[in-house]
């Protein structure tokens, strides 16, 4: 017997459980309505448990394999793994938090103009509060201006510093947490023809700007270093 007739007579005999040659027909008639009527409410209550699944959002996944995939699969260009922690990398540059509450950031000087308003979300997103922009220099409306040498304003070294690796690569190490309230740090990075006008150095202004209000902006490059 083939397995299909076999199931087909399970079915029969369980429609038939309970029923003998002496029943009265009405009685078989009346079971087999009933059993009709539990066979309908069955399927509706199935069909509104998915029904209210799907209202819901519930994931109703029957196989693992077509679950997503969970974040931080190293897919995508910024890796967010946990509440707070923040790992992007771009050709351009690198943003990782640490535990000590510090932001650790790389750039490539070659790469960075590229994308410089990506570097300023992406700090951003890490918890540091930074202005970037290229070719052009911020100050606050009460900001005598002042900057030391290598282009850098009072205040920046507790918020800001860089640390000179093995591979001669710098990492700049930022601490949200030394920012006076209501600052951000501004960075300007000089753009190609002001870079060509003082040599090369300094690079960049770094200086603690007020946030919330009009910022005073030139495209005056701040002078030469005049110590190298």
């Amino acid at each position: 017997m083939r397995e299909h007739d076999t199931d087909v007579l399970d079915a029969l005999r369980d429609s038939l459980d309970g029923i003998t040659m002496d029943t009265p027909v009405e009685r078989i008639e009346a079971a087999g309505r009933a059993r009709r009527r539990r066979r309908r409410i069955v399927g509706m209550t199935a069909g509104v448990a998915a029904a209210a699944g799907l209202a819901l959002g519930v994931p109703t996944y029957g196989n693992p394999s077509t679950a997503p995939p969970a974040a931080g699969d190293g897919t995508g260009v910024a890796d967010s793994t946990g509440a707070g922690a923040v790992h992007i990398r771009t050709a351009a540059y690198t943003v990782d938090t640490k535990k000590d509450g510090t932001v650790h950031a790389t750039f490539d000087k070659q790469r960075y103009f590229t994308d410089h308003a990506g570097l300023e979300a992406a700090l951003r997103r890490a918890g540091f509060p930074v202005l970037i922009k290229e070719g052009e220099f911020c100050k606050g409306p009460h900001d005598p201006g002042t900057l030391d040498p290598s282009g850098v304003g009072p205040g920046v070294g507790k918020v800001m510093k860089g640390v000179r690796g093995e591979n001669g690569k710098v990492t700049f190490v930022f601490t949200p947490s030394a920012m006076p309230s209501g600052t951000q740090l501004f960075i300007g990075f000089l753009n190609k023809s002001q870079l060509a006008t003082v040599h090369g150095n300094p690079g960049s202004v770094e200086r603690l700007v007020p946030t919330g209000v009009p910022l005073t902006c030139t495209t005056q490059a701040p002078p030469a270093d005049p110590r190298r």
